[in-house]
């Protein structure tokens, strides 16, 4: 079964992410290596996902 991807905005997902690369850290530095590779894997989606998202347009223009 595959999970559904919810719709998020590019700051909430810039929340994730930080709280990922602080976890990622916390990992590293207890020498849970294969957790942290996993959590590396996870910050990549994320990366990936973020670059898939649609133009944030302000009302500047």
């Amino acid at each position: 079964m595959r999970m559904q991807r919810l719709l998020i905005d590019r700051s909430t997902l810039d929340l994730i992410a930080a709280d990922a690369q602080d976890f990622l850290n916390v990992l590293n530095a207890s020498g849970l290596h294969q957790a942290s590779a996993m959590m590396l894997g996870v910050l990549e989606q994320l990366q990936a996902d973020r670059a898939n998202l649609p133009v944030e347009r302000g009302d500047a223009a």
